[in-house]
């Protein structure tokens, strides 16, 4: 019989500091031994090969080593080298897998009220614990909820939300984590060094991406990598094994896409094909490809931490010419390609499809470019005849309305709701304009949100004499909010930051007659402009092209 004992059990961490990419829980119970306070009762929890079971053994030995209670145990000691071994009878591992039923709990409860034979503490470590039937559980409550003293419950589950609640209360429950591909990769390269293996450093970063945060797993791939190829590891020759696709293929099948070469792209698969990679290894490698050049291009190279420097230095070249929402949209349509791929009878062929469409799918151009032309368009031909008389109607009013508004200085020049911004000419001479105005309250928009919101509800903003003049028709929340004294002082100190400028800020109400009525005057010939806006063709054209709607009307700046 063979005496080779695979990574994943020679290397099985001995104390609390050996565990990888779980610092809480095991800082946690180091202070819990230490002080002697470890709860009668643990549930630890977690997805596959992060070290459940190994923690579970670190407890016992850390309670049970002869110079324990200890946070660290010496690993050397009869007692640790039989929990090491699983030859301590007084840590019994039971596998809930093959032992589900009431039977198996009873001889629990009736083995649970002896006295540890030579150690310490007898701890029960129960796999896999979700396993259990209803029944068991219930048969345990008792007994895990007031257990005899010296006993110890340990429960080790990938399924916690299998467990009844009424066992989760209990307990005291430690819910492991992935371990970080960068964590796994620094693990191996140390085994692998320790063990004489030479393996180059993207087949390290390859086998810790495999892993999928599963330590063990890593360590599994590794030793079948021995097994194939010896002491000396090529990285073509581990990708080809592994059945994992090359990563320099998959970045070409990017480069592919960003150019809008589908000949390229059904070249690369058919060199996948020949280098026997399954089209839906293909897809999920290509999809995490584009993923990681999304995050790179939004967030940086920083937030990537399953790629070396170099990849991620090639990711941010491949990806310098392409905007952000070309990626996403390409992002898209590879995760609906994927779904297709894994689901497909004919995998390859779903494959070559989902290629062509996205090398052949037209740049994504940001909105900000869109909206920036257009203006451009407006600018050179106009918009129409009803834009021309908008504007007119903002600047000018017919001698009725301005007779019944004549306390206004000026016609509205900012287009956002029914305010009138104006400055004297000695405020004029002094660099403030009505569009300096404007842009304020978009600063304080940006600034003071709130501020800003009843700030819009002004029917006049103006500077005299260096005051900050703004005026309501009627009394409202609007301006009881503006009349307060902190939001005078939020107005002073953003009228300071923006004109670089000590202004004073003054509210008045506006009660007559007259205001009222010009007000709403002006209320609907802006009303009746907006409805010719949006019936002008042009307007309906791009409505109609952009899938939109109107939502602000705006006078064009001049």
């Amino acid at each position: 019989m063979s005496s080779y004992l695979v990574l994943a059990r020679k290397w099985r961490p001995k104390t609390f500091d050996d565990l990888i990419g779980q610092p809480y829980i095991t800082q946690a119970l180091k202070n819990a031994v230490s002080t002697e306070k470890i709860a009668h009762a643990l549930i630890l929890s977690g997805p596959r090969g992060v070290g459940k079971t190994t923690t579970a053994r670190i407890v016992a030995k850390s309670l049970n080593c002869e110079r324990g209670p200890t946070p660290e145990p010496c690993s050397v000691c009869v007692f640790c080298k039989e929990i090491s071994d699983g030859k301590s009878l007084d840590v019994i591992e039971i596998d809930a897998a093959s032992h589900t039923g009431v039977s198996d709990v009873r001889e629990i409860i009736e083995n649970v009220k002896y006295v540890p034979s030579s150690g310490k503490t007898k701890i029960y470590i129960i796999d896999e614990a979700h396993m259990l039937s209803q029944a068991a559980f219930n048969a345990l409550l008792k007994t895990l909820e007031e257990p005899p003293r010296r006993v110890l419950f340990i429960l080790a589950t990938t399924e916690a939300h299998k467990i009844p609640v009424t066992i989760l209360s209990r307990c005291q429950r430690y819910d492991f984590k992935k371990v970080s591909t960068a964590k796994i990769k620094e693990r191996i390269e140390f085994i692998t060094n320790s063990e004489g293996i030479k393996i180059p450093d993207e087949t390290l970063y390859l086998i810790a991406q495999e892993a999928d945060g599963s330590l063990r797993d890593a360590l599994s791939i590794l030793d079948q990598l021995i097994a194939t190829f010896g002491m000396e590891i090529k990285h073509e020759e581990a990708s080809r094994i592994l059945g994992i696709s090359d990563k320099s293929l998959l970045k070409s099948t990017l480069e592919a896409i960003f150019n809008r070469n589908p000949k390229r792209c059904i070249e690369i698969i058919n060199e996948a094909s020949e280098k026997g990679m399954s089209p839906k290894r293909f897809s999920e490698g290509l999809l995490k490809v584009i993923r990681n050049a999304l995050l790179i291009k939004t967030c940086g190279r920083d937030i990537v931490s399953d790629l070396s420097a170099e990849e991620k230095k090639e990711m941010e070249r491949i990806s310098t010419d392409q905007s952000i929402e070309s990626i996403e949209m390409i992002f898209k349509l590879m995760i609906e390609g994927a779904d297709e791929i894994q689901r497909s009878f004919y995998p390859r062929m779903a494959l070559e499809a989902t290629l062509v469409k996205l090398s052949t799918i037209h740049t994504v151009v940001p909105i900000d470019e869109i909206l920036a032309k257009l203006e451009k368009l407006s600018e050179g031909i106009g918009v129409g005849a009803s834009h021309s008389k908008y504007q007119e109607g903002e600047v000018q009013r017919n001698s009725e309305e301005k007779k019944m508004t004549s306390h206004l200085e000026k016609e509205p020049t900012s287009g956002s709701g029914f305010n009138d911004i104006s400055t004297t000419s000695e405020e004029s001479q002094l660099g403030f304009s009505g569009l300096d105005l404007g842009d304020f309250v978009r600063f304080v928009k940006s600034k003071k949100p709130i501020t800003a919101m009843h700030l819009e509800q002004a029917s006049k903003i103006r500077f005299d004499n260096g005051i900050l003049e703004i005026e309501f028709f009627s009394s409202s929340i609007h301006s009881d909010y503006l009349s307060r004294q902190d939001a005078q002082e939020n107005l002073r100190k953003l009228s300071k930051e923006f004109f670089k400028r000590d202004l004073k800020i003054r509210v008045e109400v506006k009660s007559s007659s007259a205001g009222e009525i010009g007000y709403q005057s002006l209320k609907e010939r802006i009303a009746k402009d907006r409805e010719e806006i949006q019936e002008d063709p042009v307007v309906q054209d791009v409505v109609r092209i952009f899938g939109g709607r109107v939502v602000e009307v705006k006078k064009l700046k001049s």
